[in-house]
């Protein structure tokens, strides 16, 4: 009988990041994973949990194997001479000819030794393996302590590793395996022993510990929208902050304060930043939509009194709050013309210019979308020159996700229009404030189109899932834009504009089209799998060279509709076994209707020229009437017309027929092939 176990290990040790928690989560996961499936280890569930201070993982129901195993090692044939028998003999440690069975594979008979093979379970692989899949761990920044020869994340004071409520003995990073873990260090150091998950996580949950990182997400929520009733306010709901807060803590206790009135001469968004990006704390709403002055934070610790720590944070936030102060000061000293002179200093990428040279780029990319959209921006022309001077400005390098509105709130300052300090403000933004054709849609296509491509002309890589340099997310702001404006864009064109903007700027870029089309499918393809989209049929309707998705969505759109009808599924049939006639190399050739002999070569042959008319003055729409014709036509055609004739003219001709009625479909879309 096969008995199953669970294997727990816990890693503790010195405070880990909220960003190195799930990698190392990840890492550690795909690493067990692998080593169970390449030992032929079965299981039912593996789970991974981290806190600040602990990353675990425990894997349940492993099927334990036997330790002893039998194989049969095949000797040479029985016909073979007495040479090669006894030689086998020797190399298997066999005295007697006795101890040799003998079988046949196919017609031809064998000697066979059955050999016990003591195998080692899975105690053994834990422990030999283990050290290796930790040494292996591959953290953006990792540190050696103390003589310590391995590597981690932060220093590792306990390893917990137990499997079937047994040690599983091994050492790494300075540390001996056991089976006792530790509390939250706030409330105790006393060391508790655990043989299983079940009692780790409640004498964990007892010693004030969640290690589940949702559940203490979810407690954070509860408090907040307790809070937020209490005030009748509303959170500014940010759920990257409530995750990064609950990897900051083992045991989620929040406490609120206020900051004064006074502090509102500050901008709101600049206000809101301060409060949680740089002091991880949540701010609120009133019910008007303006920012209250209350404040929340979280503590790994609960406190009676609670009103010191409350004045502590209250007190930071209030230097916060005046160190920005101080900054717009310095900022308001220099004026933009001087701040775009300091934009000479700053690379944009290596042999890709200067951030001032970057501004000229994006001042004329307005210009062409102005007159691709059939605006006027000349008012504005001369001071899109400043669109990113805000790189310079203190307020941003201390904020660096301020960039834009801080250069909007400046623009603001020194009198600009608010059509143009809107329009600096939105500029990184992913999605439109509101669908308008106006000056910041096109600063904002100017912007991303030149970061986009600038990143490709620069020959970095882009490696992994992350994303350092915002590209994906950039192409990706670039789509949604398009098709919520229902803007139709080939961004060859833009690609060719920036190409000769850079040689007029005395800049050689190198890039290949081809690979801007590729990344930019990649990321169009999962834009629409997440909107349902079957994808054989995405992939049918992308095109190599080129890249339009406002078109390309509403060409797969059309196709998406149209073959779920009857008509479709009858005209997709017809399709197939058109085709299924056609080879990919087949050369096209002039049709000569001189050579039709029978009536259902003239009928296609009409079809598409109807066909050919219809996608000229409607090709963003479907007639099922002209495609239940052609659908006819082609089944009549290779029905009753034998394509291959011996006549070597008129086969030819019948071929051309046939590829013109493909090349003429293809216009409207191309089919998922049969």
């Amino acid at each position: 009988m096969v008995k199953m176990s669970e294997f727990l290990m816990e890693l503790y040790g010195e405070e880990i990041p909220p960003s190195a928690q799930l990698l190392g989560e990840s890492e550690l996961k795909g690493s067990i994973e692998k080593l169970l499936i390449d030992k032929k280890i079965n299981y039912s569930e593996l789970q991974t949990f981290s806190t600040p201070r602990r990353i675990t993982i425990v894997v349940s129901n492993l099927e334990k194997q036997n330790s002893e195993k039998i194989k049969e090692i095949r000797g040479p044939s029985t016909q073979a001479n007495e040479t090669a028998l006894k030689g086998f003999l020797r190399s298997q440690g066999i005295k007697n000819e006795r101890d040799l069975l003998k079988k046949k594979i196919k017609d031809k008979e064998y000697y066979f030794f059955k050999q016990k093979v003591v195998e080692k379970n899975i105690v053994e692989i834990l422990a030999e393996e283990i050290p290796i899949i930790l040494s292996s761990i591959r953290w953006k920044k990792s540190m050696r302590w103390s003589s310590i020869e391995e590597k981690w994340s932060r220093p590792i004071r306990n390893i917990l590793c137990v499997f079937n409520r047994k040690v599983i003995k091994f050492p790494f990073a300075g540390v001996n395996s056991n089976s006792y873990t530790f509390p939250n260090y706030h409330y105790s150091s006393k060391k508790i022993k655990c043989e299983n998950f079940k009692y780790y996580r409640k004498v964990l949950e007892d010693h004030y510990v969640i290690l589940d990182s949702n559940d203490r997400q979810q407690k954070i929520s509860q408090n907040l929208e307790k809070f937020c009733k209490q005030k009748k306010i509303e959170l500014n709901k940010n759920e990257e902050l409530i995750r990064r807060v609950s990897d900051s803590i083992e045991w989620p206790n929040l406490f609120f304060g206020s900051f004064e009135k006074s502090d509102y001469s500050l901008p709101e968004f600049l206000l809101t930043t301060i409060i949680s990006e740089k002091q991880d704390n949540f701010s609120f709403k009133n019910q008007d939509g303006d920012l209250s002055n209350y404040f929340g934070f979280a503590s790994n610790v609960e406190l009676k009194n609670f009103k010191n720590l409350v004045r502590g944070n209250q007190a930071v936030l209030k230097a916060r709050f005046k160190d920005a102060e101080f900054f717009i000061e310095e900022d308001k000293k220099k004026s933009f013309s001087e701040r775009l002179e300091m934009l000479s200093s700053i690379i944009f990428y290596d042999n890709l210019g200067t951030l001032r040279e970057r501004a000229e780029r994006i001042q004329k990319l307005c210009e062409i979308f102005a007159k691709l959209n059939k605006i006027s921006i000349d008012e504005n022309l001369d001071n899109l020159l400043f669109s990113n001077v805000d790189l310079t400005t203190e307020l941003v390098k201390e904020y660096p996700s301020l960039q834009g509105y801080v250069g909007g709130f400046y623009a603001n300052l020194f009198g600009m229009n608010k059509q143009l300090c809107d329009a600096i403000s939105n500029q990184y933004k992913f999605n439109l404030d509101e669908k308008k054709i106006n000056l910041s849609l096109v600063l904002m296509l100017s912007q991303k189109f030149d970061s986009f491509f600038g990143f490709f002309f620069s020959k970095k890589k882009i490696s992994g899932s992350g994303d350092p340099f915002g590209v994906r997310r950039t192409v990706l702001s670039i789509i949604n834009i398009l098709i919520e404006m229902k803007i139709s864009l080939d961004f060859s064109k833009i690609f060719d504009a920036i190409i000769s903007l850079y040689k007029s700027q005395g800049i050689e870029v190198e890039s290949d089209f081809s690979g801007i089309v590729e990344f930019s499918n990649k990321r169009f393809t999962n834009f629409l799998l997440d909107k349902g989209f079957n994808l054989d049929l995405i992939r049918s309707t992308l095109e190599e060279n080129e890249f339009n998705p406002f078109e390309l969505l509403k060409k797969i759109n059309l196709l998406d509709v149209f073959l779920k009808t009857r008509i479709g599924e009858d005209f997709y049939k017809s399709y197939k076994r058109l085709n299924s006639i056609l080879k990919e190399d087949e050369i096209s050739m002039n049709i000569d209707k001189t050579l039709f002999e029978k009536k259902d070569e003239a009928k296609l042959y009409s079809d598409v020229i109807v066909l050919n008319k219809h996608f000229n003055e409607k090709k963003d729409n479907i007639n099922n009437n002209f495609f239940a014709n052609i659908s006819n036509s082609i089944n009549n055609f290779l029905d009753n017309v034998i394509v291959n004739s011996e006549d070597q003219k008129v086969r030819n001709n019948r071929i051309a027929l046939l590829a013109e009625c493909k090349r003429t479909i293809n216009l409207f879309f191309t089919l998922p092939k049969a």
